[in-house]
């Protein structure tokens, strides 16, 4: 079987800092992007485990290296590089499920550690009226082909976030946000409390596994188009840069609108 995963930084266990884990230059991005290669290779062993025999990855944080440590990858795993951090790449009809690894919640996500959506400069992103995250976004982006999503990975906050869209997705929490120290523009930066790296792993070993099981039986999450995106940005100066691409509409001071035919027409 052929499995995608979509991989990101902000939920994997440990994170918890976004300027000094999230950003290249942080001091501690490289053990940051070291621990969340350790989680994809967890989930690698456990999606073959559970029947794959061909994985891929997109390493969606930023752009590249995208937060994976290409020396540490795991042998069985094709790594699509230098695809940017605009949405996963390379993939199509033929593979059987997405994977999920190392999510945050939504902007606004009740607990959530590093929760924003997409970028801190966004405070508000709906799709044909579904409020929506990377969490989702990357759902569709694969549901249209017809592909489940079947795991994912991250704060609790990341996991119930899917599962009130896939009921039926494999969930493997790592972390749990407590009380909110202060925001990064909408990025929420919490106190949390986090699984140490090796039970995290095993974790999501454990999960991936026996995520593969529920691939004939989970739906993919679909959206019909036309699709209709309303952004809701945390100044009215990111709206008017906004408004220079083709196609938006002003809805209000910080609100830009627009209607696309393909999800890969749509903009921020």
């Amino acid at each position: 079987m052929k499995v995608y995963i979509v991989c990101d930084l902000e939920g994997v266990a440990g994170v918890v800092d976004f300027k000094k884990q999230c950003m290249e230059d942080g001091p501690y991005y490289g053990q940051a992007t070291r621990m969340a290669t350790h989680e994809l290779n967890a989930l690698v062993d456990g999606a073959m485990e559970g029947g794959a025999d061909e994985v891929y990855a997109w390493p969606g944080h930023g752009e590249f290296p995208g937060g994976i440590d290409f020396e540490l990858l795991h042998p069985d795993c094709r790594l699509v590089m230098h695809a940017g951090d605009g949405g996963p790449a390379g993939f199509d009809e033929s593979f059987d499920a997405m994977f999920l690894c190392g999510l945050h919640g939504m902007a606004g996500a009740e607990g959530g550690v590093l929760s924003h959506s997409f970028t801190p400069l966004l405070k508000n992103v709906w799709l044909n009226d579904l409020k929506i995250g990377e969490i989702g976004m990357n759902m569709v982006s694969f549901g249209v082909l017809g592909v489940p999503s079947v795991f994912i990975s991250g704060d609790q906050a990341a996991i119930d976030e899917a599962k009130a869209l896939v009921p039926g997705i494999q969930g493997a929490a790592v972390k749990w946000g407590l009380e909110e120290k202060h925001k990064l523009g909408a990025l929420s930066i919490r106190k949390a409390v986090s699984l140490s790296p090796s039970r995290a792993q095993e974790v999501i070993r454990v999960g991936a596994k026996a995520a593969m099981s529920k691939i004939d039986t989970i739906e993919p999450f679909n959206l019909d188009p036309p699709y209709r995106m309303k952004v809701q940005y945390t100044d009215s100066k990111y709206a008017d840069s906004a408004m220079q691409q083709e196609g938006m509409v002003r809805v209000d001071e910080t609100i830009v609108e627009q209607v696309r035919d393909r999800l890969s027409e749509l903009t921020f």
